[in-house]
Formats: structure tokens, C-alpha cells, sequence
């Protein structure tokens, strides 16, 4: 429990070394959903404009999602990890350290943009606070699992933010995030429903037709599934990539 919390405390105070970091975990959503809200404003009505401007908020959250979890690759480029291998402290341990900060920090930052949001904008969403807190956090533990894969395809913490904004900004834009799936032809439509986005996206507007989480329970509970596919996938990768690795190691040692 104790080296858990030094890997906790670890990740948090490196992902706030520069203040910049603060302006993209915090500030950046708010200023991303303001901007988008009243750009649709001008043509659309406030609850519609407020749903869709979500989007914006659930792109950002997936990269910053990203940007925490790549600095396990930062510590492996550095040598961290060589000297966690071989000190009592178990990797496993150490990732749980990483995944729990990334969770903390998405946690707060959904607290500062939905505190925004209700008490300064006070734009009629159709959703509750705890709705909308409830609805952003079960993505984060899909957005940090994705994080975890696309870090474990990855050799370089930059390798990993490359890819991730690639696959990102593809499946926000097939997966409704841009602008709503309906728009799309069918086929398109079907495609959707292979991202978490669409099923976010599809949460959020279920929840704000119905006034109850109920109705949007099994977006979410797919959209949870995501997180533990992604996870168990992460897992998967990492065991080739362990054995691949022992298989040369074993080779050049023969020779």
C-alpha cells in the first residue's frame, strides 16, 4: 500500500511539474465546450448546442487521459523501470500507481468543468450534476484503459501521443463526437457503435430525454466494457512483449 501511494504521489506531482499543465487539464474543457457551445448556439437550440459541445469535452479528456498514462513510457526511457524490476516494489503496483493518478486527475477535472458549467454558464443541459459527474467518470476508466493500449503499442512516450491523437480524433469523428451520428449514412451509423464515442455520446442524450440515468444504463455499462476490453488487451501485449523479449534474451545468451 505504501509504495502505491509513492507511485500515486509520483505521477501527480510529474504531471503538474509544468503549469501548463494545469491550463490543459482544467481550463482548456472549459474553453473548449464554451467555444463550441455558442458557435452551435447561432443555429441551434441551447440543449442540443450544450450536448454536442460535450463532445469537445470527451475528445480532450481522451488525450489527457493519454498524456498521463505515457508518462510510464517517460519513466521507461529514463531507466525507471529497469530499477522498479528489480527492487521489491512489483510493476504491477506500479501501473495501479499511474491508472489511480489518471483516475484522480480526470475525477477533479470533471468536478472543475461541470462546477463551470452549472455555476457560471448555467446553460439548461437537461442534466443533473451528478448525472453529467456520474456520466464523464465511467468514461474515464475507458478513456485511462485506452490510454494503457495505446501506450503498451507504443515505444516512446511521443510514439504513443502520435497514435493516440490519430485514433482519437478518427473515432471521435466517426463516433458522433464532432457532430451526430444520425447525419451519417446507415453503414456509417453501424461503424459507430465500435467506439466508445458513440456510446458516450448516446449515454448523455438518453439520460437528458428521460431525466433518469436509467435509460442510459446500458450505454454506460457497454461504455465501462470498453475500459475492461481495453485493459485486458493492454495485458495481452504486454505478455507477447515480455515473452519476445525473454525469447532474445535467452537467444543471445546461447550465443
Amino acid at each position: 500500500m505504501k509504495n502505491l501511494f509513492i507511485f500515486f504521489r509520483h505521477f501527480l506531482k510529474t504531471t503538474f511539474q509544468k503549469k501548463i499543465a494545469y491550463i490543459l487539464h482544467f481550463i482548456a474543457p472549459a474553453a473548449g465546450f464554451t467555444g463550441m457551445f455558442f458557435l452551435l448556439r447561432m443555429a441551434e437550440s441551447a440543449a442540443f448546442a450544450g450536448i454536442q459541445a460535450l463532445g469537445i469535452v470527451v475528445i480532450l479528456s481522451m488525450i489527457q487521459a493519454v498524456l498521463i498514462v505515457s508518462l510510464v513510457l517517460q519513466d521507461k526511457e529514463q531507466g525507471v523501470l529497469k530499477r522498479i524490476r528489480v527492487s521489491p516494489a512489483s510493476p504491477l503496483i506500479y501501473v495501479a500507481g499511474n491508472g489511480i493518478a489518471a483516475f484522480f486527475i480526470l475525477i477533479l477535472q470533471s468536478l472543475f468543468f461541470i462546477s463551470f458549467l452549472y455555476l457560471i454558464l448555467r446553460i439548461p443541459l437537461g442534466l443533473k450534476f451528478h448525472q453529467l459527474f456520474l456520466i464523464l467518470n465511467i468514461l474515464n476508466v475507458s478513456n485511462i484503459g485506452l490510454g494503457f493500449l495505446l501506450c503498451s503499442l507504443s515505444d516512446s512516450s511521443s510514439a504513443a501521443l502520435v497514435l493516440a491523437n490519430v485514433v482519437i480524433l478518427f473515432t471521435s469523428l466517426m463516433g458522433g463526437s464532432f457532430f451526430p451520428v444520425e447525419f451519417m449514412n446507415p453503414f456509417m451509423q453501424k461503424l459507430a457503435l465500435a467506439f466508445p464515442q458513440y456510446w458516450v455520446m448516446k449515454a448523455i442524450q438518453e439520460t437528458q430525454e428521460a431525466g433518469t440515468l436509467t435509460k442510459g444504463g446500458i450505454s454506460l455499462l457497454i461504455l465501462l466494457l470498453f475500459g475492461i476490453l481495453f485493459i485486458t488487451l493492454r495485458g495481452v501485449v504486454e505478455r507477447r512483449r515480455d515473452r519476445k523479449s525473454t525469447r532474445l534474451n535467452s537467444s543471445h545468451g546461447k550465443l
